[in-house]
């Protein structure tokens, strides 16, 4: 077909004239793949400038249009795709399309999916072939005289003893620490977890404080906290749950104190985030209350819905309201990405991949919103990005080389 014709069926169908013979038409075009990169660029245009109004199509003619769609190309992989979308021309048009565009789109992910089958399973092989797995429980707890337990695929169980504490593993994969009844008399010796790339784990403190460490993170913590405050120190992220603890004499809450390179977290009992990688250290108050101060003394107070901001060498510390379902997104086994840069989306890859990450081409304009589960195949998850049109995929070794297109 001329491209002027195709251009033409397009803009009917845009503005709802369609005759059902041009509706068979303009799908027998679609369908056929010769059609495809002109396809792409007419349906690109057209979804940029369309607003929405009344269907093209009724809800019957869209699902018949479906289920021709279908039956045409029952040979395509029938797996969920994840909902990774470009915030491009595509944003808008989820947002307002109608039923015609649904099944547009359905078409264009349908076919030309089919179309790029061989590169999705090439993608898939060389994931398979370079050994590149979703992160699992991965972690190594230094004890105060120097031993080492690694926890990747340890039993439940009594791990080890130190002084006034028993170590153990249990129900459900997270460890425990269990003060014994010398306790209060024994020394007091600092303990550390340290979660590689491609890892996570799961720790209840001496207090009975619940962490949650996410990939590449540490946490330095004693065996037993005293009547002062309970303090530790993280490197990475971790999402915490803090018990209340009183001092016995006053009948005061002890506080928790957690202590990153860039902020001091004074804590009583709440549910808070702290994120603290390279870049920027971001506290993210769940529930209760927390007072944050900066290493350059600037101090403030959340709120329930409140993240505290500050970027690497900067003083002052930025309040931000926050999506709660973003924040704790990779506590809940989610990625979800709203808008966000693609050099930002292969950071949080990386660390959970355990792989390395290089580009090619201008990626300052690459911006991608989706949600993903954390346990799925990198390949799913490249793939749903390479058909946004906006990137490309190579594997070498254990790097993802993300190019422009």
């Amino acid at each position: 077909m001329a491209p002027k014709r195709l251009a033409t069926l397009i803009e009917r169908a845009m503005a709802g004239i369609l005759t059902p013979q041009e509706q068979d038409e303009l799908l027998a075009q679609l369908v056929d793949t010769r059609n495809k990169h002109e396809a792409e660029k007419l349906l690109a245009e057209a979804w940029g400038r369309f607003t929405p109004g009344r269907p093209v199509f009724s809800r019957e003619e869209g699902q018949k249009m479906m289920q021709r769609i279908l039956e045409k190309h029952q040979a395509v992989d029938d797996e969920p795709v994840e909902k990774v979308i470009a915030f491009s021309v595509w944003r808008r048009l989820l947002l307002a399309a109608s039923i015609v565009l649904i099944a547009t789109l359905a078409v264009y992910m349908v076919v030309y999916k089919a179309d790029d089958k061989s590169n999705a399973q090439t993608l898939s092989l060389a994931v398979e072939r370079a050994g590149i797995e979703p992160g699992k429980e991965r972690a190594v707890i230094t004890l105060g005289d120097g031993r080492t337990i690694i926890l990747d695929d340890i039993g439940h169980g009594l791990l080890a003893e130190e002084p006034g504490v028993h170590i153990r593993k249990i129900v459900g994969g997270q460890v425990q620490y269990e003060l014994s009844p010398q306790a209060e008399t024994a020394p007091i010796a600092d303990n550390t977890i340290t979660v590689p790339r491609g890892g996570q784990y799961r720790l209840v403190l001496p207090d009975g404080t619940k962490v949650h460490l996410n990939a590449e993170s540490m946490l330095v913590y004693p065996t037993r906290f005293d009547n002062t405050a309970r303090e530790v120190r993280l490197t990475g992220e971790a999402y915490f749950e803090v018990t209340q603890q009183y001092n016995g004499e006053r009948g005061r809450q002890v506080p928790f104190v957690v202590h990153t390179a860039a902020q001091k977290v004074d804590v009583l009992g709440t549910s808070f985030n702290i994120q603290a990688y390279s870049g920027a250290t971001r506290t993210a108050l769940v529930e209760g209350s927390v007072r944050v101060t900066s290493a350059g003394g600037d101090t403030v107070v959340l709120q329930p819905g409140e993240a505290a901001v500050q970027p690497d060498g900067q003083p002052m510390i930025k309040v931000e309201k926050i999506n709660m379902d973003e924040e704790l997104a990779w506590h809940n086994g989610y990625f979800i990405f709203n808008d966000e840069g693609i050099q930002g989306i292969m950071q949080r890859i990386a660390r959970w991949y355990d792989v390395e990450v290089s580009y090619q081409g201008n990626m300052s304009d690459k911006r991608f919103g989706g949600i993903f589960q954390r346990s799925k195949s990198v390949a799913q998850l490249l793939e749903n990005f390479r058909t946004t049109g906006l990137v490309d995929f190579k594997i070498e070794e254990r790097r993802i080389i993300v190019m422009e297109k």
